[in-house]
């Protein structure tokens, strides 16, 4: 008779010195170059999916929260990002952030609403190669896209349990990939350009109110993801160094990155309201030719396998740290003999992606960001209770701007996001107030059942000598 899988040890930090892995996960360096395209294509990975936020809030208001999401949600989430990952290089990120911070209950809550977030979240990427796969068959199906959405979830899955290094690899090569095409559009595109995007008026047909919460929702989401990486630091050579350090360096490639593609295919095109995902290969096309409009639509689906393999690797930590504490079924916990990867948990999560890729690329973002903005509202408290409860951390990076500046690290993108919650309309509230509920039950249901105690020398809470 088998026995039933044991959690790998774990190791909470007591010296201001990064803490050791769990036992049997691979520890694997990467390049400060190749850490930063994994970053850069966990959050970015170019400006794909811009194309269904145009026709949804109109160019104008586009531009607008493009503008405005960075200064008051991105940068708040970059500083908490890079202080948390300096400070607690845990594996399993966020989670043991907020359980640091706060202890068993809202860690919990913390993973288990991204967890659950994921279900749709990577669906998003699979849902998206099947979109920019339709410019070579645009007769393709639904039950076609499903199938190749399907084949995206289950190869990469297969290729993610070879681990963080396998990432950091194909990263530098598919970034180049996809922002090359976009480079030629820019070249080819401003001496067409037609007209001045900010010419172009917001649908009349809707609410403000509603056009600028809906909107708000998915510019959240284009720039979300920075602290994504952290959750397997366990996994990442001297990460307490090099993800703060990557995260700086990154953010001024992704405005770039969705700013001036849309400035030009707006000015080439200003027919937005028929615009759809996957459009900016038609774009291209219309600019260079066929080859340019493939070239894009290649890059579209290499960005979003590339996206699906990085949010992969990050969401499956998060139930193999909750497991090895304890709170989730032990089998989480196992990890490939070979690869030293939680793969268990990486096949648990690809089978419940697998359902939720048959729904479109809009509702999966907007019914995403209501799951996910409470978890990431525990992450910026965390931040503000860690500064006072563990003063002495060894933090790599700090909040400028003194209080102040963490005061409005902290406020700002809670009171974006609440907005960008209720704001929106009321279609995902119900379902979004249920999928948060699901967090206390589950947390009891663990106590209840969870047979196993959590994993050899790991302390719950955190606590820091001096240094």
């Amino acid at each position: 008779m088998s026995t039933a899988p044991t959690c790998p040890a774990t190791t909470s930090i007591n010296t201001p010195s990064p803490p050791p892995a769990h036992a049997g996960l691979r520890v694997q360096p990467l390049r400060h170059f190749s850490l930063l395209c994994l970053v850069y294509v966990t959050v970015c990975a170019g400006p794909f999916g811009l194309e269904e936020f145009v026709r949804s809030v109109g160019p104008e208001l586009a531009f607008a929260l493009l503008l405005l999401t960075p200064i008051f949600w991105g940068l708040p989430l970059l500083f908490m990002s890079a202080e948390l990952a300096g400070a607690l290089p845990l594996e399993g990120g966020l989670y043991r952030w907020v359980k640091t911070a706060f202890g068993d209950f809202w860690g919990f809550q913390a993973g288990w609403w991204w967890w659950l977030s994921s279900f749709l979240d990577c669906a998003i990427y699979a849902v998206l190669v099947a979109d920019y796969v339709s410019f070579f068959h645009p007769g393709m199906s639904a039950l076609a896209r499903w199938g190749l959405a399907l084949a995206v979830i289950w190869v990469f899955t297969l290729l993610n349990v070879r681990g963080v290094a396998v990432m950091g690899m194909s990263a530098t090569f598919l970034t180049v990939v996809l922002l090359a095409p976009f480079a030629i559009m820019l070249i080819l595109g401003v001496p067409q350009m037609a007209q001045c995007p900010l010419t172009l008026l917001m649908p009349a047909t809707r609410e403000t109110a509603a056009t600028l919460g809906a909107g708000l929702l998915m510019s959240i989401w284009f720039l979300s993801g920075f602290e994504a990486l952290a959750t397997a630091s366990g996994e990442i050579q001297d990460a307490a160094r090099l993800l703060p350090r990557a995260l700086r360096w990154v953010f001024p490639l992704i405005l770039l990155s969705y700013g001036l593609p849309l400035w030009v295919s707006l000015g080439v095109d200003g027919d937005w309201q028929n615009w759809r995902a996957g459009h900016f290969a038609d774009i291209a096309a219309k600019l260079g030719g066929p080859w340019l409009g493939g070239w894009v639509s290649l890059a579209g689906v290499t960005a979003n396998l590339a996206l699906f393999g990085a949010w992969l690797l990050s969401y499956a930590r998060i139930p193999f740290a909750m497991a090895a504490d304890g709170h989730l079924p032990a089998t989480l916990c196992r990890l490939s003999p070979r690869y030293g990867t939680p793969v268990t948990a990486l096949v648990v999560s690809a089978m419940l992606y697998s359902v939720m890729a048959w729904f479109d690329f809009r509702s999966l973002v907007e019914m995403t960001i209501w799951l996910i903005l409470p978890a990431m509202f525990l992450e910026f408290l965390a931040l503000a209770k860690l500064r006072h409860s563990h003063p002495d951390l060894p933090r790599r990076f700090r909040v400028p701007g003194g209080r102040l500046g963490l005061v409005f690290t902290v406020i700002s993108p809670i009171g974006i996001g609440l907005f960008a919650m209720f704001g929106s309309g009321t279609d995902y509230v119900l379902p979004g107030v249920m999928a948060l509920a699901s967090g206390p039950v589950a947390f009891w249901l663990g106590r209840r059942f969870s047979r196993h105690a959590p994993a050899a020398g790991h302390s719950p809470q955190f606590t820091a000598r001096s240094q």
